[in-house]
């Protein structure tokens, strides 16, 4: 897979996470990227309340490739597990999927993700849960459905949870690399694996060379990477790096 197809545009920081962004200029930054090549999307339901996703749905291309998340009714908790049922049921997945195709305005996303989920949830509670989720594959609302794992999360993914998914998404960074021990059997199940959070959500923004050195690693994976972007320039080094610039620094 070329280098650039493995890039996703995260758009967390959209939400107003750092600084509040106009719609007028989220909407400029993002045609931005679509017109030097971006085609991968990265968001969530709650993004901005929904916001993201509904600039997302007016600015996409038909051929952007976007990853959605359902959250959980509550942010679960590692240290104190609860049944996964607390959390997620048919009504809920069903019911944040299609809000989010309608804002989205499309009929069918690449991925949906379950945004929260635990260590602890390996039993047949939990794959029920991912067969909920895998009709929406059945009903042709999605193409690849998966979870996406908390910063927090630091062990391997149970193989009965793998076999009921096509995509993970983990944390990558200084922090946060657990995952490097598990890529080999994700990529061997021929698992899409999504790496985020290179950056320390912003943290690493200050120290370039660090940031390259880990963005350069992470391309040594052979997984795709999810990088958040609020300035065009930001954007260009980041697509240069991904191409194999020596002297770019992502940001």
């Amino acid at each position: 897979m070329k280098k650039i197809e493995r890039f996703y545009f995260g758009t967390w920081q959209l939400g107003g996470q750092f600084k509040q962004l106009s719609c007028a200029y989220i909407e400029s930054l993002l045609r931005f990227a679509i017109n030097i090549g971006v085609r991968r999307f990265d968001t969530a339901a709650v993004y901005g309340k929904g916001k993201v996703e509904q600039i997302l749905g007016s600015c996409l291309p038909e051929d952007a490739v976007i990853v959605t998340k359902i959250p959980a009714r509550a942010k679960p908790d590692i240290a104190s597990p609860s049944p996964i049922q607390q959390f997620y049921s048919p009504d809920i997945i069903y019911r944040s999927a299609d809000e989010s195709l309608k804002r989205l305005r499309r009929p069918c996303v690449d991925t949906v993700l379950l945004h929260n989920w635990i260590p602890s949830w390996t039993s047949n509670d939990a794959i029920t849960v991912l067969e909920y989720l895998a009709q929406l594959k059945k009903q042709g609302l999605a193409k690849r459905i998966g979870i996406s794992l908390p910063d927090d999360f630091s062990c391997h993914v149970d193989l009965a949870v793998l076999q009921n998914i096509d995509v993970i998404e983990a944390p990558f960074n200084p922090q946060q690399q657990w995952v490097t021990s598990q890529i080999p059997e994700l990529l061997r199940l021929k698992k899409e694996v999504l790496l985020r959070s290179l950056f320390c959500r912003g943290k690493l923004i200050t120290a370039r060379e660090s940031a390259n050195t880990l963005m350069q690693r992470a391309l040594t994976l052979e997984t795709s990477v999810v990088v958040g972007m609020t300035t065009k320039d930001q954007i260009v080094q980041n697509i240069e790096t991904m191409k194999g610039g020596v002297n770019n620094e992502p940001t």
